[in-house]
């Protein structure tokens, strides 16, 4: 069993996002005219239709924001620190940002870093989103 701490993969709002995880495929709401919504809700933010189907969408992004953990009390992460965790701006047709953990340097964060997405394997059954610099080897390893 993992050490970390598992999200409920079984949660009806995020499951699909989960699932598309675990298959290695970022997944997002829409609604029918095709806008994307994260985080998922019943309707669309933009013109307030209902939300449809999950649709899979680039895993490539650019760092919109960052802060750097420094110290933390969740044990799974203290030799880890310090990390980046980081507002990834997805590259779609529509502003759509996700917040997630960066395997990049302290020293190459910066606004507009362009990441992809790789997913880290923790636990038996469930797999996360992790960003990285676009163009360089993940460091993170399957927990």
């Amino acid at each position: 069993m993992s050490e970390y701490p598992i999200p409920d993969t079984s949660h009806p709002d995020f499951a699909p996002f989960w699932r598309g995880c675990l298959e290695h495929r970022l997944l997002v709401p829409a609604c029918a005219a095709g806008h994307l919504n994260w985080p998922p809700r019943p309707v669309c933010q933009v013109c307030h239709d209902c939300i449809g189907p999950w649709v899979e969408v680039n895993g490539r992004g650019r760092l919109y924001s960052w802060t750097v953990v420094h110290r933390t009390k969740a044990q799974p992460f203290s030799a880890q620190v310090p990390y980046v965790v980081g507002v990834i701006e997805l590259m779609s047709t529509t502003v759509l940002r996700m917040l997630g953990r960066c395997d990049i340097g302290l020293d190459a964060a910066r606004i507009g870093l362009e990441l992809v997405v790789d997913f880290v394997k923790i636990g038996t059954s469930v797999t996360i989103p992790v960003w990285r610099q676009a163009g360089k080897p993940s460091q993170i390893q399957n927990c």
